[in-house]
C-alpha cells in the first residue's frame, strides 16, 4: 500500500517518526508521500525524506498558511523543486472554509504554483475547502496540469469533473465514520482507477483512532471501509491505489 498524503516531517512525529515509520512498514505500507505546506517547512521536510527509506516529498504553499506567503517564495519553490527529488507539487490549493484567509491572496497563489507546476511537467497535490468549482475554473488554463484532490469532501458529479481531467481523487478516514454518508457514498460510487489512499496524518484520525494523532500504518483501517462500502476484497482497493499512486507520482 502506499500513503499518497502525509505530514510526516511535522513535530507530532518528532519523537518516535522512526517507530511510526516500522509501524508502517509493518501493516504493508511500502511507501509514503510527505506534503510540503510553506517555504520554511521545506529544508526540514527534505531531511526527513533523505534519512527515511521509502519517503517522497513534495513542496508547496498550503492556502491555510497564506499570511506566511511571500512573492519571493514562488522563486523558492520553483528552484526547491528543481534542486530536489520532488515527486510533486503541493500541497496548494484553496481553502474557502475558513473565512478568515484573504481569498484575493489564496487564489494569486494558487494560481501561480500550477503555473509553476505546468512549466516543470510536475503533478499537482490538491487542498480544496468549499472551492471546487474555483479549482476546476483555474485548471481550465492548464489542461496538461495532472494531480490528485486530497481528502476530497465533494459528490461524485464533481469527483468525475477532476477525473476527466486526469485527476486523481484521494479518501482519508472520515470514510470510516458512519455518520459521513456522503464521504460513503462517493466512495461506493468512485471508480477504483481514480482512487487514491491518504491518512492526513498526524490529522485526520478515523474511528477507531478517533481524537488520537493519525499515523500511516491506519490507512488499512480506510481501505478496509472502503472495500466494505464497494463490496469487494481489501486486497482490491489496495492493489488500485498501489497502482494508481506508482502511475501519479512516477515511483
Amino acid at each position: 500500500m502506499i500513503d499518497s498524503h502525509c505530514h510526516l516531517d511535522f513535530e507530532d512525529f518528532d519523537a518516535d517518526r522512526q517507530q511510526v515509520i516500522e509501524r508502517a512498514q509493518q501493516a504493508g505500507i511500502e511507501k509514503i508521500i510527505i506534503a510540503g505546506i510553506s517555504q520554511t517547512t521545506w529544508s526540514h521536510l527534505r531531511q526527513v525524506c533523505e534519512q527515511y527509506k521509502n519517503l517522497y516529498a513534495c513542496y508547496g504553499l498550503h492556502p491555510y498558511f497564506i499570511e506566511q506567503h511571500e512573492i519571493p517564495h514562488l522563486d523558492d519553490l520553483k528552484n526547491t523543486l528543481q534542486q530536489s527529488k520532488a515527486v510533486a507539487l503541493g500541497e496548494c490549493g484553496l481553502d474557502f472554509y475558513l473565512s478568515d484567509l484573504d481569498k484575493d491572496k489564496q487564489q494569486f497563489f494558487f494560481e501561480a504554483q500550477l503555473d509553476i507546476a505546468d512549466e516543470l511537467n510536475l503533478p499537482v497535490v490538491i487542498h480544496s475547502r468549499k472551492a471546487n468549482q474555483q479549482i476546476l475554473t483555474a485548471l481550465k488554463k492548464h489542461p496538461n496540469l495532472r494531480g490528485m484532490v486530497h481528502s476530497f469532501s465533494g459528490s461524485i458529479e464533481v469527483a468525475q469533473q477532476f477525473i476527466k481531467r486526469d485527476f486523481y481523487i484521494s479518501l482519508g478516514a472520515v470514510v470510516t465514520f458512519e455518520r459521513a454518508t456522503k464521504i460513503r457514498k462517493l466512495a461506493e460510487q468512485l471508480p477504483l482507477d481514480a482512487l487514491l489512499i491518504e491518512s492526513d496524518a498526524p490529522d485526520q484520525s478515523g474511528l477507531k483512532h478517533n481524537n488520537q494523532r493519525n499515523e500511516p500504518a491506519y490507512i488499512v483501517e480506510t481501505i478496509a471501509a472502503i472495500a466494505e462500502l464497494k463490496k469487494i476484497s481489501l486486497d482490491e482497493v489496495a492493489a488500485a491505489s498501489y497502482k494508481n499512486a506508482l502511475e501519479l507520482f512516477s515511483l
